[in-house]
């Protein structure tokens, strides 16, 4: 699943709406609804932030590509 689908995903299944996951991580409204469209990147410090809120551990990888 996309960042974008699991993070909207997450929220959902807590029953948050935006406002309340924003609060819950630090950030604003319209931020957490510019990650669930997919329009903007979130930076690693916003990931850990809406992982810890949403109950989720947070793993980075490089892989490389062929």
């Amino acid at each position: 699943m996309r960042l974008d689908g699991l993070v909207a995903a997450l929220g959902a299944a807590r029953g948050w709406t935006q406002a309340q996951l924003a609060e819950a991580a630090g950030t604003t409204q319209a931020q957490v609804s510019r990650i669930e469209q997919g329009t903007v990147t979130p930076t690693l410090p916003i990931l850990g932030r809406l992982a810890a809120a949403l109950g989720a551990r947070l793993d980075v990888a490089l892989t490389p590509v062929e």
